[in-house]
């Protein structure tokens, strides 16, 4: 059974959509996550490990995306001086 062009077409128009989709997603969490640790790395400066936060946030495909404001979700990235 072969597919005429047209049904071809919309087919491979539908996949690239799809993948398309897919990748700018990933693009939005990738760019929300290193915002977000940028601003705690601003906020807390030397006591706060910006690129942990951001290779954790983006490991988890931006389940733990920190909140600045809230210590609950980045406490675990602060650093203690002696």
């Amino acid at each position: 059974m072969s597919l005429k062009p047209e049904v071809r077409a919309v087919v491979l128009g539908l996949v690239c959509l799809v993948v398309l989709a897919t990748v700018g997603e990933a693009a939005t969490i990738i760019g929300m996550c290193i915002s977000n640790c940028g601003q705690c790395k601003e906020m807390y400066g030397d006591y706060f490990h910006g690129q942990a936060c951001a290779e954790s946030c983006i490991r988890t495909q931006g389940i733990s995306i920190p909140d600045c404001n809230n210590p609950a979700t980045f406490n675990r990235f602060l650093k203690r001086f002696i």
